[in-house]
């Protein structure tokens, strides 16, 4: 009957997609992600912290290179003040901090934080550069101050997007946005982050360079504007991988045999049923 080559047609169209849905299953390659922890420590650790524009570079346990660095907004000029190098060192035995160009050289245990005290306000951010594309996804603090409970402090994180120049030099906190012409978008502003581990980056955005620093209004809401700041003690970062080409994955004894076995008698009972009537 009609009916009857209809159901037959359904059923090698199941039989079809079962075939398919195993030889996919078979060679499916999984993504999988490389976790990495950096940990800040002047006990193992060392760079040079006697100039502006000095860094630290590390390797992680799976290859990643980063290299960090220190930047703020000094320079007091009319209107944005001027992005230029400053001085990363150790605020802590294990948390990084930064000397901008316009603070006392004589203090030794500068964090990475805000000064609203004059017109323009003074702002601290690292630069993290890896040598390839990572998801930031969380970072520890051993000091904070500033934020709206006690040792906390509000951050801004901002990423490159990977095209046109990361230059910092030069410019201002407001000009190096996309929005604004330039090539850093705004990860995300977070408040009150404390002295554990704080997840970031919710969207799992990639890049190779992070900006990473106390909050600045002109990336928008999100905190509260004021003399913030904070040591950085660690950071953990991801990286997407393929596993490398190998021989294609031979399947469970019989796996395969019993799933189209399966099917073909779902077949063979519908077109009995048919049969019978």
């Amino acid at each position: 009957s009609n009916q009857g080559a209809c159901n037959m047609g359904i059923n090698k169209k199941l039989v079809s997609l079962g075939v398919a849905t195993v030889i996919a299953a078979m060679h499916a390659v999984p993504t999988l992600a490389n976790v990495q922890t950096w940990s800040f420590n002047s006990g193992s650790q060392s760079f040079s912290n006697t100039s502006n524009g000095n860094s630290l570079s590390m390797t992680s346990s799976d290859g990643v290179n980063l290299t960090i660095t220190s930047w703020s907004d000094t320079n007091d000029v009319s209107g944005d003040d001027t992005v230029e190098t400053a001085r990363l060192l150790w605020a802590t035995t294990n948390g990084l901090g930064v000397q901008n160009q316009d603070e006392d050289t004589n203090s030794p245990d500068h964090s990475v934080d805000s000064d609203t005290s004059d017109s323009d306000g003074e702002f601290d951010m690292l630069l993290l550069e890896f040598d390839t594309a990572v998801n930031l996804t969380s970072l520890k603090l051993n000091w904070a101050v500033g934020g709206n409970a006690s040792n906390t402090a509000d951050l801004s994180i901002l990423a490159w997007n990977g095209t046109g120049s990361a230059a910092l030099a030069g410019n201002s906190w407001s000009s190096i946005l996309d929005s604004n012409g330039g090539r850093y978008d705004s990860v995300g502003n977070y408040s009150n982050v404390g002295l554990s581990y704080y997840t970031v980056n919710p969207t799992s955005i990639e890049s190779t360079k992070w900006l990473v620093g106390v909050y600045n209004p002109v990336y928008g809401s999100g905190g509260d504007a004021g003399d913030d700041g904070f040591k950085l003690t660690s950071l953990k970062t991801s990286t997407s991988s393929t596993p490398p080409p190998g021989p294609a994955p031979v399947p469970v004894p019989g796996t395969a045999a019993l799933i189209l076995a399966g099917l073909l008698a779902l077949r063979t009972r519908r077109s009995l049923k048919v049969r019978a009537k």
